[in-house]
């Protein structure tokens, strides 16, 4: 190989061996491609470039669409019990409460719970749902006058219990409320095998609910929602003595509920400890039906209609309050220092105590009367 000149200037290199200048020559196509192919690139590029800023300047863009603002959907809340859940038709279901009951089956779900005297000093309970319908609800027991006097300010809902005189039955359709008892429909309840009569009896209320053809859906009872209001006393627990029961509510500081118990047994099963957010101590009058039990237990009648007294706990704290409902059908207000208590949102335990007895509350100073 030597050096050679180049007209158009540089320095050439010559090959004396064909081979050589074969591969030389090889190499400058191929530099010569790649050369053309960059050329090719950069001209396009720019007439792309070109193309664009024409678009910008007096194309038919589209514009921009403005981003799309979501609104959150409203939660529901319950009108019963102020959960953040939907509202449902309105089931009233009565209860046992006795020793033999614990656990109660289905309890917790209930939005209302309502503790009634019975004859014999006992008491039952009168549970209303509507949020959530438990698969099962035990144990089942009879109706009385007191539900024909309580229950109609719910307006016209499904009432399921064992069964009851034909008096009652007579007050149950009077008041309004829709019969789907045991006696009127086996099909809606069983018995359980691992319980003893009467205290075995179920219900199974999404049955009652489709057999009252049209329950009716909550309405105002009286109940308002809203922050722990100022004054109050302290209390850790409240306790109704009635002739033959005792209920008691303790304050868990860790729940801020109060767990609720029946002769000194906490009423726990696998659904969970039955709590209330939300006590009320109605005091009321009691009344007889004239009717005594089959061991000549006069039956007394539990009057909600009227006014009183009333002990409101909720938040480890007790209020002196006062009610007032005048008719079956209009709510119960309860009222503190002249304005509508706020219960805490959850499941509202009332107990509607003989105003002649005083429900005893530890943690305040002194005794609250009832």
């Amino acid at each position: 190989m030597r050096a050679g000149s180049n007209p158009a200037g540089g320095t050439v290199f010559l090959y004396s061996s064909p081979r050589l200048r074969t591969m030389a020559s090889r190499k400058q196509f191929k530099e010569h491609l790649l050369g053309q192919k960059t050329s090719r690139m950069v001209v396009f590029a720019a007439g792309l470039s070109v193309v664009l800023a024409l678009a910008a300047c007096g194309g038919t863009s589209k514009p921009t669409p403005s981003p799309t603002v979501s609104t959150p959907a409203p939660t529901a809340t319950s009108i019963l019990s102020g959960r953040a859940l939907a509202d449902g038709p309105v089931l009233a279901i009565k209860m046992d409460n006795t020793g033999n009951s614990l656990p109660h089956i289905g309890l917790v779900p209930a939005d209302v719970v309502y503790v009634e005297q019975v004859e014999g000093g006992l008491s039952r309970l009168a549970a209303i749902y509507s949020t959530k319908l438990p698969d099962v609800i035990a144990p089942v027991r009879s109706a009385r006058e007191t539900d024909a006097e309580l229950l109609p300010m719910y307006g016209k809902i499904a009432f399921g219990f064992s069964g009851s005189v034909d008096a009652v039955h007579a007050l149950v359709k009077q008041a309004g409320l829709v019969d789907v008892s045991a006696e009127k429909y086996s099909g809606g309840y069983g018995r359980l095998s691992y319980r003893n009569a009467p205290y075995n009896e179920f219900a199974r209320p999404a049955r009652l609910i489709k057999r009252a053809k049209g329950s009716a859906q909550p309405v105002d009872v009286g109940f308002t929602f809203g922050s722990l209001p100022a004054g109050g006393k302290p209390a850790s627990t409240v306790t109704a003595s009635f002739p033959s029961a005792r209920v008691l509510f303790a304050y868990n500081k860790s729940t801020g509920l109060w767990a609720y118990s029946l002769g000194g047994k906490l009423d726990t099963s696998s659904q969970g400890q039955v709590a209330a957010s939300t006590v009320l101590i109605q005091s009321v009058r009691l009344t007889t039906t004239g009717r005594k039990d089959v061991a000549r237990n006069p039956v007394p009648k539990v009057r909600t209609v009227g006014s009183g007294k009333a002990i409101a706990l909720r938040d480890g704290r007790s209020y002196a309050l006062t009610w007032t409902r005048p008719t079956p059908k209009s709510p119960t207000r309860w009222l503190y220092q002249g304005k509508d208590f706020p219960m805490k949102a959850g499941q509202i335990w009332v107990v509607l105590f003989d105003s002649q007895r005083t429900a005893k509350i530890t943690g305040a100073k002194t005794a609250a009367k009832s």
